[in-house]
């Protein structure tokens, strides 16, 4: 008797499908680590931009400062208190006028808080100030530093602003 070879046998069918089930897994699991990633760098470029906002706005205000005054706050913060003439964030309003600007810096964060309005969060996760007095970083001070230097946590990052 002779047998007609037509299709394939199980074994042949099982490997197949268990070769397909291998390719169909790695594809998968690349498309989920590249969303990840994506997802990641996402996140990370939004800390950047705010980080980025905060130092601008830092920056505009100390050039803009008639006084400054340092203060240490509860829990390891600090607050830099300053009298500026810089444009003010406030809705609604596009004056330059004398303002006093409070920004704190803490394990929770940047904050600053203009004249009335209530605190804007400028930065997640730790951020503490340091100042350059005579010839060594600060973490107080008794006058006008020559240099303010920034530490942002989650991504490390140091700034400074002269």
């Amino acid at each position: 008797m002779r047998r007609s070879r037509r299709g394939f046998t199980l074994i042949e069918m099982t490997i197949a499908v268990a070769i397909s089930a291998l390719l169909v897994g790695g594809i998968y699991e690349a498309l989920v680590s590249s969303q990840r990633t994506a997802e990641a760098l996402g996140m990370d470029s939004g800390k950047e931009a705010a980080r980025t906002r905060a130092v601008e706005l830092l920056k505009a205000d100390l050039r803009a400062r008639l006084k400054l005054k340092v203060t240490p706050g509860k829990e390891d913060s600090a607050a830099l208190l300053l009298s500026t003439t810089s444009d003010t964030l406030a809705v609604g309003e596009l004056k330059r006028a004398l303002e006093d600007i409070r920004y704190t810096a803490s394990p929770a964060g940047l904050r600053r808080e203009e004249g009335k309005s209530g605190p804007i969060e400028l930065s997640t996760g730790a951020v503490v100030f340091e100042f350059w007095e005579q010839a060594a970083w600060r973490k107080q001070t008794t006058g006008d530093p020559l240099a303010i230097r920034i530490l942002f946590a989650e991504p490390e990052e140091v700034v400074v602003i002269r």
